[in-house]
């Protein structure tokens, strides 16, 4: 079941605050623009809140590559990932991973979608990360990939596809 947030202006300020002075992206291939970083962020924080009932001391956190995990939660080091978009997310609305961050220090996945005209954050689930391959959708890079809409897009890395109805719901992982 997907959760919604709607994102505080004490969340954005922060976020703002901390992008002024830092640059998350250093991992030299798809490291995301301030936009992205920005999206990111606000997913990472809100989930840390619903987790621990309090936002991260944002001074603990460096720049540059994290080495692949956001958050430590009850022994499981969790890669947060959170796409932009203008609606509401679907159970058959897809979240993405690039393969190339499949080597990173993180063996759990919250995907997040984040509403920038309402700003509302959504934590739409969460999976294994060694689940990828059993309940995602592999796509090569260069594949060219056809929305339900009609639009497309070509991978520019290898990826998996999992749609929010194949993820777990995040009051599970809660409750470990």
């Amino acid at each position: 079941m997907v959760r919604h947030f709607v994102v505080k202006k004490e969340l954005e300020i922060m976020v703002e605050n901390y992008l002024q002075n830092h640059n998350l992206g250093n991992r030299g291939i798809e490291d995301g623009d301030y936009a992205k970083q920005r999206v990111g962020l606000i997913g990472e924080f809100t989930v840390y809140k619903y987790l621990f009932n309090v936002y991260p001391d944002i001074n603990l956190k460096k720049d540059g590559f994290d080495g692949g995990f956001d958050i430590k939660y009850n022994g499981l080091l969790i890669d947060v990932k959170t796409m932009g978009r203008k609606s509401y997310v679907r159970p058959n609305f897809v979240n993405n991973f690039y393969l190339l961050q499949a080597d990173h220090n993180s063996d759990t996945i919250i995907f997040c979608s984040y509403h920038t005209v309402d700003n509302v954050l959504e934590i739409c689930g969460w999976l294994p990360k060694a689940e990828l391959s059993t309940r995602g959708i592999y796509y090569a890079a260069g594949t060219r990939r056809v929305r339900t809409d009609g639009s497309s897009f070509t991978f520019r890395q290898n990826n998996y596809e999992v749609e929010n109805k194949d993820l777990n719901d995040i009051e599970l992982l809660k409750s470990f």
